[in-house]
């Protein structure tokens, strides 16, 4: 059942391959105004206090890390996103389930779901990346689905999470209409 569903995915994504190729990603061709008019609810995002990363399947298998995925967004996050702070809430499980309870709109969560179904070639992957607040999680959402071999994947996921996370601040600030300050 699991080399059919990967067969059938795979044939689904090299039969989309020539539509894609021919068009750009629908999130690059937004103009700034429906930037803000989409994702305008990061007006109310002060601060980031959750980055977090879950995998599925076959992720651990093919030697991806959650703690070593979530550091690398955490680094990831620190250098593409400016003029805002974020504060690990894991680390302080009261402000946590204080942000959680009260569900604050005010605190930015992001979070990562990695989705890897096989071992070896073929193996298909899927990474989708929520942004949002405790109020709303999902103000912006992006996924993309590959394939690829164990010695491939895990290379071709962290970079589809960095460019997602890139993505991310750009439209972060586009909502805001803000311009990336970084202090010297």
């Amino acid at each position: 059942m699991k080399v059919i569903w990967l067969a059938a995915l795979l044939f689904f994504q090299l039969t989309l391959a020539a539509t894609a190729s021919t068009h750009t990603h629908p999130a690059s061709e937004l103009t700034d105004e429906e930037v803000r008019l989409f994702y305008g609810l990061f007006k109310d995002v002060k601060r980031f206090g959750l980055i977090s990363v879950s995998l599925v399947g076959d992720a651990q298998k093919i030697g991806l890390n959650e703690l070593e995925l979530t550091q690398l967004m955490d680094d990831k996050f620190r250098s593409t996103f400016c003029n805002i702070e974020y504060e690990d809430l894991t680390q302080t499980p009261e402000k946590l389930a204080a942000a959680i309870g009260k569900r604050d709109r005010q605190i930015g969560i992001i979070t990562f779901r990695v989705w890897v179904m096989g071992t070896d070639y073929p193996l298909a992957y899927h990474v989708r990346c929520d942004a949002g607040s405790f109020e709303n999680p999902a103000i912006w959402t992006e996924e993309v689905l590959g394939h690829g071999s164990n010695r491939t994947a895990p290379a071709a996921i962290k970079e589809i999470m960095s460019e997602l996370m890139r993505q991310l601040a750009t439209n972060f600030l586009k909502a805001r209409s803000e311009k990336c300050q970084r202090e010297s």
